[in-house]
């Protein structure tokens, strides 16, 4: 699948180490934006042993500890990620290709406030990361696809596709990147906004 890692200008280093290194990095799922992540609702069923939901609840709590997070989307078209996450168009995103068929990466679901946990009888570790790969719905204009893993990177199985970089960037940083393009063999694009939303058309 196609998915999209904004970076602002004063991020750049770590696009650049995308580029080079072919590879992102994952963050601890705690030092993420939302402060609801990882929050959970247990539905306790009826006549349930109090130890046994402890036991469970504990192993969710546990199944999450060491896990880590790459966020990506998988559109480019969204002026709310190109402000929160590119600083307002003077950044760019990068197009990558995640393998459809590795356990590591899904799309995000969205709902309530907390992520509903109503199966006892699942294994704690798969109900910890049903938790990560859930966010409240105010979220969903993010169209999310996210990496968990316990690992800092995850190697991607080809090249940046193409990198597209806001209308606000600046000159200097704009022939940098065309320089960095132009040797790496990666088309380069600028965004463009009008009544139809953002385009993105490649610069000559």
């Amino acid at each position: 699948m196609k998915a999209y890692k904004f970076r602002s200008a004063s991020q750049l280093s770590f696009a650049l180490e995308i580029i080079f290194d072919q590879r992102l990095y994952c963050a601890d799922w705690k030092t993420l934006n939302d402060p609801m992540e990882g929050m959970f609702a247990f539905s306790v069923p009826a006549g349930a042993d109090r130890n046994v939901v402890d036991i469970a609840v504990q192993g969710i709590v546990n199944g999450k500890t060491g896990l880590r997070v790459c966020s990506l989307s998988t559109t480019f078209d969204c002026h709310l990620l190109w402000a929160h996450y590119a600083g307002g168009f003077d950044g760019l995103a990068l197009e990558v290709e995640i393998p459809d068929d590795d356990p590591r990466a899904r799309h995000v679901t969205y709902g309530g406030v907390f992520a509903a946990v109503n199966d006892i009888n699942k294994l704690p570790d798969d109900i910890a990361r049903d938790v990560l790969f859930s966010k409240y719905r105010e979220w969903e204009y993010e169209r999310e696809v996210r990496i968990l893993q316990t690992g800092n990177y995850f190697d991607l199985p080809t090249p940046v596709q193409r990198v597209i970089v806001g209308h606000r960037m600046r000159p200097s940083v704009l022939r940098a990147i065309q320089i960095i393009c132009e040797k790496q063999g990666i088309p380069l694009l600028r965004t463009g906004i009008g009544d139809e939303g953002i385009d993105a058309d490649v610069i000559e």
